[in-house]
C-alpha cells in the first residue's frame, strides 16, 4: 500500500460491545470476566497462563456440548464493573492494576499466579467488592 493522497472513508465500530466465538465445552456466565485462550476462543476468566481479557459477558453462552465457535458471546470491553475481590485490596491501592483470580474475582498481583490483567482499581464499595475500570 502507498500513503494516502486524498481523503478516505475508514470503516469503524465503537468497539465497546464485541462478539467472540466460544471454546468447545466452555460455559460462560453473564457478568463474568471473559478471556481468549491460546487458540483464540472465548473462555471464562481464570488465573490460567496465556489467557487474555476480552471484557465482561453481557449474556450467557453455554457451549458445553458444542464445538469450537458453535456459539458466540457478546462482551463489553470498556466500563467500570463491580467484582468480588480476594486478598488485601485497600483504599491505598486506588488506581493499582488488578488481575483475574477467577471469572468473578479480581486481585492484586501478589494474590494470583499468572497475572492476567483485568483493569485498574476504581473504588472499593464497602461490601467486599471492588470497582474495576476496564478499557481495552
Amino acid at each position: 500500500m502507498t500513503a494516502l493522497t486524498e481523503n478516505r472513508y475508514t470503516k469503524h465500530r465503537d468497539g465497546i460491545i464485541t462478539a467472540h466465538p466460544v471454546k468447545a465445552g466452555a460455559h460462560i456466565y453473564k457478568g463474568s470476566f471473559v478471556c481468549a485462550d491460546a487458540t483464540g476462543y472465548s473462555v471464562p476468566g481464570a488465573d490460567t497462563a496465556g489467557l487474555k481479557l476480552l471484557g465482561v459477558a453481557i449474556e450467557e453462552a453455554d457451549n458445553t456440548d458444542g464445538a469450537d465457535a458453535a456459539l458466540s458471546i457478546r462482551v463489553q470491553a470498556a466500563g467500570v464493573f463491580s467484582f468480588a475481590k480476594t486478598g488485601a485490596i485497600t483504599q491505598a491501592d486506588l488506581g493499582a492494576a488488578l488481575f483475574i483470580s477467577d471469572d468473578q474475582t479480581a486481585a492484586l498481583a501478589a494474590d494470583v499466579t499468572n497475572d492476567i490483567p483485568c483493569g485498574r482499581l476504581e473504588a472499593l464499595d464497602g461490601s467486599g467488592a471492588v470497582w474495576v475500570r476496564i478499557h481495552l
